[in-house]
């Protein structure tokens, strides 16, 4: 917690920073959406084959994210630096099916993270469009956030209710932050509006698996994002006034 309250009063006294030269300092906010994926939750889940007839699936989640940005660009040159502070839900899930009981589950992996990004730029067209690449830290604040939900014929009462079982399991299975590499695209329109996409993946594991009673191992696990979204520049309107 430490660490963001520094990150935040950082970037606001950047946003603070009164500037005449517009072309080379900018500020502002975005907003938009972002599909996750968490790596090898099957292998976590399930890394022996105990069943006969069964499938495991790895799927995505769809999230969303807001947050601020402060651009600085080198004049005369085709260079800049972009340091950002955005919250973001994102996670994966994983769904099981023992189709010869007609036994079937699905935990979601809902986590939210406040990611620190920082980027250098290249602006191959003026300054109009922007490709950039840089680390990121997602810091995990709901670490614990797992859903568990389970469905068929072959559901036993000895298992216990949903809730118990998700309970359990959130004791288990641990959101951790998550260190690595975004890269990024964006397409500045008249100075107002930035259209942005971004691909993140994080070189650390997402999730952390305790000591456990149900066969569950440890294994590394990778965060990939895809990220689109669209920024506000504000300190025109700041300059304005």
């Amino acid at each position: 917690m430490r660490m963001i309250r520094m990150a935040l009063c950082w970037l606001l006294l950047l946003l603070c920073h009164r500037t005449t030269h517009a072309q080379e300092y900018a500020f502002g906010f975005k907003t938009g959406a972002n599909y996750s994926k968490i790596s090898n939750l099957s292998t976590i889940i399930l890394s022996e084959p105990y069943f006969i007839n069964y499938s495991i699936t790895e799927t995505g989640r769809y999230g969303w994210h807001l947050g601020i940005y402060y651009d600085y660009n080198l004049v005369d040159k085709r260079l800049g630096f972009q340091t950002e502070i955005l919250y973001a839900r994102q996670g994966g899930n994983v769904e099981f099916s023992n189709y010869e009981r007609d036994f079937h589950y699905k935990m979601e992996f809902a986590y939210q993270y406040v990611n620190l990004v920082g980027l250098a730029k290249w602006f191959p067209f003026e300054k109009t469009v922007a490709l950039g690449a840089g680390p990121f830290l997602g810091i995990n604040v709901a670490t614990r956030n797992l859903k568990y939900t389970s469905w068929g014929e072959g559901k036993e009462e000895a298992f216990g209710t949903d809730l118990q079982q998700q309970q359990q399991l959130r004791n288990v299975l641990r959101g951790k932050n998550n260190f690595g590499v975004a890269v990024d695209a964006s397409w500045m329109i008249k100075d107002a509006v930035k259209i942005n996409g971004r691909f993140y993946w994080s070189a650390t594991s997402a999730v952390e698996t305790q000591a456990n009673s149900y066969n569950f191992i440890a294994t590394k696990n990778n965060n990939s994002v895809w990220e689109l979204s669209v920024g506000f520049n504000m300190s025109s309107f700041f300059e304005s006034n």
